[in-house]
């Protein structure tokens, strides 16, 4: 049985973790070390390019469901909804364009699957949209100002969207 965008929507938790500059791949570590002890699987990127919770929980149903058709570029859930959520067709592409460094100031964990996992005191919930979409980070992402002038009122978000829903057609 197929996972369905409400189910994801529903299994997700995401949140946005301020971090110190040059403290990213530590801290990183960190959560992935206790995300292991607990038995979840947790993606960690660099918040800069993670558009809300929307955006994650597109990037892990793509994935989910690449997974289960064997349309999948990577064995693992977590390298796969990093591979839909960078909107590339590379794995190493996707996870240099998305990975923590040591200039990341904000993490995103999101948690992918049930599990007793829980976000540290400090952690804010990711919102399901952010405002912060603006044309540089847009552009940073690999939005082109002529996608950015088809928007047309629509909220800058959904051109995110459509690049994580693109990569199942850049895959082939």
């Amino acid at each position: 049985m197929s996972l369905s965008v409400d189910e994801a929507r529903k299994r997700l938790q995401a949140w946005s973790v301020e971090v110190r500059p040059g403290s990213g791949p530590e801290t990183m570590e960190d959560i992935i070390r206790r995300a292991r002890d607990c038995g979840a699987e947790v993606l960690v990127l660099d918040g800069d390019l993670v558009f809300g919770r929307d955006h994650l929980v597109a990037a892990a149903y793509h994935a989910a469901r690449s997974i289960e058709d064997g349309t999948n570029s990577s064995d693992s859930l977590v390298m796969e909804t990093v591979l839909y959520a960078s909107g590339e067709r590379q794995l190493g592409t996707a996870a240099k364009k998305m990975g923590v460094s040591k200039d990341s100031t904000e993490l995103v964990v999101a948690r992918l699957t049930d599990s007793d996992f829980e976000p540290e005191a400090h952690w804010k919930a990711l919102s399901d949209a952010r405002a912060q979409a603006d044309r540089s980070r847009l552009m940073k992402f690999g939005i082109s100002e002529r996608e950015l002038s088809t928007l047309d009122g629509r909220p800058p978000v959904e051109l995110v969207l459509e690049k994580v829903a693109a990569v199942d057609i850049l895959k082939r």
